[in-house]
């Protein structure tokens, strides 16, 4: 081999260690703005309201009445809709309708009445 072959080859490894060097380059930069784009937007996650600690506790299911006169209102209504009524305190307590054994059922004393 001659100088100029050694040289000719030379100049091919520097080209190919350039072209090689400026991917590595061009592949850091687009990495590093990945990164950069990624810190700069917020994941969903925070972006979802987080629920107050008051929501954990499962909610009623209506709100109750604020007076009597309200309470009998509900019951008058309870009792016309057919719904039947247990006198275990005053005002009556509503019996609510128990989904598989077809039975009305009090939500105060457990007191089971059939249909």
């Amino acid at each position: 081999m001659n100088l100029e072959e050694l040289q000719a080859m030379l100049d091919t490894s520097e080209g190919v260690v350039q072209r090689q060097s400026a991917q590595v380059a061009g592949a850091s930069a687009t990495v590093a703005a990945a990164i950069a784009e990624a810190a700069r937007v917020q994941s969903p996650v925070r972006l979802v309201p987080r629920a107050p600690q008051a929501a954990a506790v499962e909610p009623q299911p209506h709100s109750p009445p604020a007076t009597l006169q309200e309470r009998l209102q509900e019951i008058e209504m309870a009792q016309k809709l057919g719904y039947l009524l247990c006198r275990c305190s005053w005002p009556p307590q509503i019996m609510v309708l128990t989904g598989t054994d077809h039975v009305y059922r009090c939500r105060r004393c457990s007191r089971v009445r059939e249909m």
